[in-house]
């Protein structure tokens, strides 16, 4: 593909891969290889329930999906645009910087809409999509709030604009002991052995503790927990994998992430928790004057 700047850019399997790799930073670069091995590793099955969609993307419901175009920002194995599309959206299209895209397009087929391509240079006009949601990839960036402008500049006006991140509230924790650690050793360790010899024998561990979570009503951080006791081993292998390679992860305080949506001018906003670990935010972008 060329653009009008003359800039020319490969369509690999049907694909169209829109980035510049050298512009990657070092951080970025480790990041998109981590997802892009998590991804890859992954059974080709959606590695999510259609109960979890709609908990993750609540206030949303099938009624703003219903005839629009939706943009997935950071679409992994693309298990999201399956909801979208069952949710009766026009059309869905997937971005992702990492080798994660092609495996939502073995996954998904021929008819998925799927671009490689960075958060921070999407190779869309302004104003495209009628909705466009971020789900877990904002934490992940490293200025996750020029991520959000990136992906509020894509919706038109009256569009809805959704996304997801980790909060700094009641994740103490992971933000002073988890987070060190990963930063510091596991995302520095070779992928296979991360995944393999450390994640799984921790999720092996963790699993009947997640089951006897459901009994201990005191416990703290209970609604994550029993959240998470509800899937087999292979899902919460993949939740532990992720917390640890992960060379990026910012933890972000209810003001700050609602101050992204009053910044970015949207109206209507909602946010809500997640699991009390995390934030859901939804904004509406203004209708145009007149």
């Amino acid at each position: 593909m060329r653009c009008e700047a003359g800039h020319a850019y490969p369509v690999v399997r049907g694909i169209p891969r829109l980035f510049d790799a050298a512009r990657l930073s070092g951080e970025k670069r480790r990041t998109v290889d981590a997802f892009g091995y998590s991804w890859t590793h992954h059974p080709l099955g959606n590695p999510y329930t259609e109960e979890q969609w709609r908990d993750w993307v609540l206030p949303l419901t099938p009624a703003d999906f219903a005839g629009k175009r939706v943009l997935d920002l950071g679409c992994g194995l693309g298990g999201f645009m399956q909801y979208s599309r069952a949710w009766g959206a026009r059309e869905v299209v997937g971005v992702d910087l990492s080798e994660a895209i092609d495996a939502a397009a073995a996954r998904l087929g021929p008819e998925a809409e799927l671009v490689q391509a960075d958060v921070y240079r999407l190779p869309f006009r302004p104003g495209s999509f009628d909705v466009a949601y971020a789900i877990g990839v904002l934490h992940h960036l490293p200025d996750p709030e020029a991520g959000f402008r990136r992906l509020v500049e894509m919706v038109r006006p009256g569009g809805l604009v959704f996304a997801w991140v980790y909060g700094r509230e009641n994740n103490g924790w992971i933000v002073h002991v988890v987070d060190p650690l990963r930063r510091r050793v596991f995302s520095r360790l070779p992928r296979g052995v991360l995944k393999w010899g450390i994640a799984l024998p921790l999720a092996v561990v963790l699993v009947p503790f997640l089951r006897a979570a459901r009994r201990l009503t005191w416990m703290p951080y209970r609604d994550y927990l029993v959240w998470l006791g509800r899937r087999e081993l292979a899902f919460v292998h993949g939740v532990v994998f992720d917390h640890l390679v992960a060379p990026t992860s910012h933890y972000i305080r209810r003001e700050e992430f609602e101050r992204w949506f009053r910044d970015a001018g949207l109206v209507d906003v909602r946010i809500s928790w997640r699991n009390r670990n995390s934030w859901r935010g939804l904004g509406r972008v203004p209708a145009s004057a007149g």
